[in-house]
C-alpha cells in the first residue's frame, strides 16, 4: 500500500472561489481509495472576480502578469489553509487546477492560469498543475478530466453528473471505457441571472420555482449548434457568455421566468444526452442504473427535481463534502497519477489520439515526494 497526502485546489467557471481539500489517497494493488480529511471554500475577493471575468479581453502582457499574480494569490490561500488546519509536515504535494481563461481545443489551445512556480514559491511544497494541455496536444478536447476519478473512485455508478459552472457527464461502458463530455452551461447561467436581482445564487432554486417556462426562449436555447455535436465535446465559459447568454436578452420577462426556463433547459439537455448515450452504447434503461450528482448545482432542489423528471436513471445525491469537493479530490488523484507516471486523462472521454499523463511539476523548496 502507498499513501499520498495532497492539498488540492480547484477553481471553476462559476468563479465563486477556491475549493481546497486535504486528501489522503491510498493505492493498493492498483486500486485507489480516498478520504477528504478537511476542506474549505475561500470566496474570491471582488477584485479577483472582476479581474478574472475580464481577462479574456486583455492583452498578452496583462494575461501573463495575471497568471503570475494569481499563482501567488493561490499560493497564499494554500499557505493560509495549511496553517489554519495545522497541516504543516503532513503534506506531500499540492495539486492545482487553475482558472480556465481560454479553451479552444479546435485551435489546439487551452489555458488555466495560476502559475505553479508561484504556488511552489509561496508554500515551499511541490506543485502539480496544468493537467489539460497534453491531451489537447494529442487532439483531445482537454476536458472532461473527471472520468479518471469517476472510474477509479466511483466505478459502482454507471453515470456521474457534475453540476458546476458548466454541467458535464461521464458514463462507464461494460468494456471498461469511460465516456465524458460537457452538456451545457449550468451555475454560470443560473448565478448570472440571480445577479439581476442582486443575489449571488438562487438558493434551492426558490426563485426559479416561482417562475414559468418561456417556451420561445426554451426553444431558442435548445436549438443552439453545440447541442447537435456528438460526444466527446467540450464547452468553454466564453461560449456560455458570448453565445448562450444573449438569448435571454431577446425576450422581455421576469428574472423568475428566466431562471425557470434556464433550469428546464439544463434538465432537458442532461436528459437528452443520457438518452442518446444509452441508445448509442446499448445501455439498458431497465437495469436500474444510478447517476452520482455532484457540484454546487446538486444543492439546487428545483434543478434536481427537473433533472429527475427528464432522466431515465436514478439520481444519487451524496454527502455535502462529496458534492462540494469531488472535483478538488479528482485533481488530487490526477496529481498522484502524474507523479506515478500513470495515465490520468482518458482519450475515450476527450477524443484524443491516446490516453495521457498530464501535468507540470514544480519542485518547491521542500523535498519532493518519493514515488
Amino acid at each position: 500500500m502507498k499513501q499520498y497526502r495532497v492539498v488540492s485546489m480547484m477553481t471553476g467557471t462559476s468563479m465563486d472561489g477556491v475549493d481546497l481539500a486535504y486528501c489522503i489517497i491510498e493505492e493498493n494493488d492498483g486500486k485507489y481509495t480516498y478520504k477528504i480529511e478537511v476542506a474549505d471554500c475561500i470566496p474570491f475577493p471582488q477584485k479577483w472576480k472582476l479581474r478574472l471575468q475580464s481577462l479574456v479581453l486583455q492583452n498578452a502582457v496583462t494575461y501573463l502578469k495575471t497568471d503570475a499574480f494569481f499563482g501567488h494569490y493561490l499560493g497564499e490561500v494554500a499557505r493560509n489553509f495549511i496553517e489554519e488546519k495545522q497541516l504543516a509536515g503532513k503534506i506531500d504535494f499540492i495539486a492545482s487546477h487553475g482558472q480556465t481563461v481560454f479553451h479552444q481545443p479546435e485551435n489546439q489551445m487551452t489555458s488555466q492560469i495560476g502559475d505553479g512556480a508561484a504556488i511552489a514559491a509561496e508554500t515551499g511544497y511541490p506543485v502539480v498543475c496544468n493537467f489539460r494541455t497534453t491531451d489537447v496536444a494529442l487532439n483531445g478536447q482537454g476536458t472532461p478530466i473527471a472520468p479518471i476519478g469517476d472510474k477509479l473512485f466511483y466505478g459502482n455508478f454507471k453515470f456521474c453528473l457534475n453540476l458546476g459552472g458548466i454541467s458535464n457527464l461521464s458514463a462507464k461502458l461494460d468494456d471498461g471505457r469511460m465516456l465524458g463530455w460537457d452538456v451545457s452551461g449550468c451555475n454560470m447561467v443560473l448565478n448570472f441571472l440571480a445577479g439581476e436581482i442582486d443575489l449571488e445564487v438562487d438558493k434551492d432554486g426558490v426563485i426559479a420555482r416561482e417562475g414559468k417556462v418561456h417556451e420561445e426562449l426554451l426553444n431558442d436555447l435548445n436549438t443552439q449548434w453545440y447541442y447537435e455535436k456528438a460526444y466527446p465535446k467540450s464547452l468553454g465559459g466564453g461560449w456560455v457568455t458570448k453565445v448562450f447568454m444573449p438569448m435571454f436578452r431577446k425576450y422581455r420577462m421576469s428574472t423568475e421566468d428566466k431562471l425557470c426556463t434556464a433550469v428546464e433547459h439544463i434538465a432537458m439537455q442532461i436528459g437528452k444526452d443520457l438518452n442518446t448515450v444509452m441508445a448509442n452504447e446499448n445501455i439498458s434503461k431497465d437495469a436500474g442504473h444510478q447517476m452520482l450528482v455532484s457540484g454546487g448545482g446538486a444543492f439546487n432542489k428545483f434543478l434536481i427535481e427537473r433533472i429527475k423528471a427528464h432522466c431515465p436513471v436514478q439520481l444519487v445525491v451524496p454527502d455535502a463534502a462529496t458534492i462540494k469537493f469531488k472535483e478538488a479530490l479528482i485533481i488530487a488523484l490526477m496529481g498522484v497519477l502524474r507523479l506515478r507516471g500513470e495515465m490520468n486523462v482518458l482519450a475515450s472521454a476527450t477524443g484524443a489520439t491516446a490516453d495521457s499523463c498530464g501535468g507540470e511539476v514544480f519542485q518547491g523548496t521542500k523535498q519532493m515526494i518519493s514515488v
